[in-house]
Formats: C-alpha cells, structure tokens, sequence
C-alpha cells in the first residue's frame, strides 16, 4: 500500500499548470486536468547496519522495469555487494566513506535468475565530499577449470576458442561456466562444463580446489581484473 500511495503522489507532482495550453476541459463541469504519460520513478530506501542515520536511496533509472528493479534489490548478488561494503576490509568499515544512492541501470535475466546486474553506486569521501568511482557490474558465482595433459615431457594447457562478442573477437579460454545459482556446486559445474566444451569427462574425485591455496582473508575466491588482448 505504501508504494502504491509513493506513486500516486508522484503522478499528482506531474500535474501541468492551469496556463499550460495542453490542458482538456470537460463541459460543463469546469474541470480541468491533464495526468503526464510519465511513470513515476521507482525507488526504495534501506539503512545498513550500524548505520542507521545514513539512509541509502535505490533508485531506478529510465527503462528498468518494475520487475527487474525488484528481482535487482532482492538478489544475492546486490544483498552479497552491500555486505562487502561493510566487511572488514569494505569500504564502509572505517566510516569515512557514506552510500548515499544507488542507481539499477540494468538487469539481465537468465531464466528465472539474475545473469548480469548494473547499477551506478554514489560513494563520498566523508571528509573531502569527493565522489568515488562506482560504477558496478556484477555476475553470479562462476568456475574455471585448468587441465593440464603430460606427454612426451611436456606439459599442455587445455583451451578452448569462444566467440566472444564483447570484445569482437575469438578468444582463447580456459572452459568455464556459471552456477545455476550462488549455492550451486562448484566442481559438478566444472566437470559439467569441461564435457560440454570440452568432450572430455573428468571425474569429480580427481578435481583439485585451487581456491583452498589462498589466504583466508580472501575468502577463498578469486576476482578476476581486466585482460589485455
């Protein structure tokens, strides 16, 4: 009901002036009105914890549906972004940064689940009211895999070549694919996208788990930065 109430007072906002040469009349019944074509904007507000005089406005920008609006704010990868935040090494930790907005600029649905989230966060420097960068992309949960094949004593990396439409070209990779879900099973997927992309059938007893060499700090994953092609 509270939403229903937001929209309607953001329709009345939109209420030309009676000047305006755009407005109807009615015979009769001197009532003049014109309602703008516009839908309201979507928004919503949250407070973080211990944070609870720095509220942070989500917003939609033009285009994004009511659905996808909801289905971003409701997903694990927009819940699992705001908990980074305030980790201990998140930006948010020390308090000298605030979240003051965050702008939903798209979502890609792959089925029933979030593939790729974009959405623009307003990040300030609390002391020099400087704006950071924040302009965020994000992607479920993905596997990797690397095969190495022993022969003749020489050890080979397996590859495969996808057409990647991003960057306009055929790529060599290493085969890979995302989870159907971020509680999904890392090595079933592995296994499963080596034999599609691949042929080749791995067992699952033989999959190491790179991730357990790293740090704990790192939470055992691996966020990949930008290549050069």
């Amino acid at each position: 009901m509270a939403m229903n109430i937001r929209f309607v007072c953001g329709a009345l906002k939109r209420f030309t002036p009676l000047h305006s040469s755009n407005w109807v009349s009615k015979k009769n019944k001197g009532f003049f009105c014109k309602m703008s074509t516009e839908s309201p904007s979507l928004t919503h507000t949250i407070t973080l914890p211990n944070k609870h005089n720095e509220p942070v406005h989500i917003v939609a920008a033009p285009g994004v549906s009511n659905s996808d609006f909801w289905c971003a704010v409701e997903s694990s990868l927009f819940k699992q972004w705001l908990h980074n935040l305030q980790t201990e090494n998140g930006i948010l930790a020390d308090g000298t940064m605030t979240l003051r907005q965050v702008r939903i600029q798209g979502v890609d649905m792959f089925g029933k689940r979030i593939g790729f989230l974009k959405f623009k966060a307003d990040i300030f420097d609390k002391e020099t009211g400087k704006m950071i960068p924040g302009i965020v992309f994000a992607r479920g949960p993905a596997v990797a895999v690397l095969i190495l094949l022993e022969s003749e004593g020489e050890t080979y990396a397996v590859l495969t070549e996808q057409a990647r439409v991003p960057v306009g070209r055929n790529i060599l990779e290493l085969p890979a694919g995302m989870l159907d879900d971020d509680k999904g099973d890392f090595v079933g997927t592995a296994v499963r996208e080596v034999e599609e992309e691949t042929g080749l059938k791995l067992n699952v007893e033989d999959m190491v788990d790179l991730t357990a060499f790293l740090d704990s700090t790192t939470g055992c994953r691996v966020f990949p930065s930008g290549v050069c092609f």
